[in-house]
């Protein structure tokens, strides 16, 4: 990293790497906090040996300074380098961007975290039916944040359903651990929850959200207790919120299925030649799995539970059906996964949502791709904190 502050007279750069002052302040932790507190001090006896150090051997990374380094020697200070305007401009820099990171375009040690927990729609990857690469929305839902302001930590995983994806050591139990307060978590789940289970192998939940159970027996002979689709979903929104984060319920994505009252399509290719009467603008997409009950139960736990929910299911149809059949067939490799561009058009479909909260507080996070985006319509969300 090279720093190269404004200001400075034609000619003079003393930052310009390798500076161990400048690395020692950007790199930020208990050293660079040292480091300024002897400035303000005008304790500049003790610098030498904070300066001195090779990076390898700063303690950068630990949670307190080493008792050896708050008993420093005070050895004498090299000639003098403009010691003062040095640290000044440093001071200042640091007082306006915070001490962590001078860096443009990398974000603070605490910035907030958008924290995507879902499956193959958020988050895919090898070749499609057509050879292009399947992706979720998750990976283009960067483009439409600043990642000065905010990172996506995108931990869905491809085939879960969230049953499986509260078990599986990899997945929940591992995420649950990681998050802060400082984060917001997007739950999405029900594309692979159907059930009920008829083995501990099989991965759906059982259907609904009340306190329903069933015993499954598992390969070793131990016992799964396996439960229903909105109990998962509403003990990782919990156990999320009981950390502080932010939780929001998002409703399941659309399937590549149509109808039309004049057509046969499988999934969102006609069965045979269309008849002279057939009317594209009637074409329709199916709105939420299973008969949109997982769309139905994810709205009614987040009721329940006081969580906000962004009803996707029906604002990715409303715009897939103003877009029309034949486009919206490009972005999918079957009815399920999509390629880049479908995954896009869900992600834009996720903040035109995320914004129509009232208030949101995704909107000072957006990058400029992402403030422009609509805000969706008021009726796609429920939960915001002011009606």
């Amino acid at each position: 990293m090279t720093i190269r502050p404004a200001g400075l007279r034609s000619g003079i750069n003393p930052w310009a790497e390798p500076d161990p002052v400048a690395r020692l302040v950007t790199t930020g932790g208990p050293s660079a906090m040292r480091f300024c507190a002897l400035v303000l001090a005008k304790r500049t006896d003790s610098l030498g040996p904070l300066i001195s150090q090779s990076p390898a051997r700063m303690p950068f990374a630990r949670s307190r300074l080493s008792r050896e380094s708050q008993n420093l020697p005070r050895p004498m200070i090299p000639p003098p380098v403009r010691w003062h305007s040095r640290v000044m401009i440093i001071l200042a820099a640091m007082c306006l961007l915070g001490p962590g990171r001078l860096a443009a375009g990398e974000p603070a040690a605490e910035t907030p975290r958008i924290i995507i927990v879902s499956d193959a729609t958020a988050r895919n990857s090898g070749p499609g039916r057509n050879g292009q690469p399947l992706a979720g929305w998750g990976a283009p839902l960067a483009d439409y944040f600043d990642p000065t302001r905010v990172t996506i930590f995108n931990v869905s995983r491809p085939g879960q359903s969230s049953r499986t994806y509260y078990n599986d050591a990899q997945d929940w139990p591992s995420v649950l651990p990681q998050i802060t307060a400082r984060d917001f978590v997007l739950l999405a789940f029900g594309l692979n929850d159907g059930g009920p289970p008829y083995s501990s192998t099989s991965r759906g939940s059982i259907p609904g959200i009340g306190d329903e159970t069933k015993d499954l027996t598992r390969p070793n002979g131990t016992v799964e207790t396996a439960r229903t689709f909105g109990w998962y979903l509403g003990a990782m929104a919990t156990a999320a919120r009981e950390k502080g984060a932010q939780v929001y319920l998002l409703t399941v994505t659309v399937r590549n299925i149509w109808t039309n009252p004049k057509a046969e399509f499988r999934d969102a290719t006609p069965v045979g030649p269309l008849p002279a009467d057939y009317d594209p603008k009637a074409d329709r997409i199916e709105r939420g799995y299973a008969r949109g009950q997982y769309t139905q139960w994810t709205r009614e736990l987040g009721e329940k539970l006081g969580i906000p929910v962004l009803d996707l299911t029906n604002l990715c149809a409303d715009r897939f059906e103003k877009t029309g059949r034949e486009t919206v067939n490009t972005y999918f490799s079957d009815h399920n996964h999509t390629y880049a561009a479908g995954a896009d058009a869900v992600a834009a479909a996720v903040v035109s949502g995320l914004k129509a909260f009232r208030p949101s507080p995704f909107t000072p996070l957006l990058s400029a791709k992402g403030r422009a985006v609509e805000t969706a319509a008021a009726k796609y969300v429920a939960g915001s904190l002011i009606p």
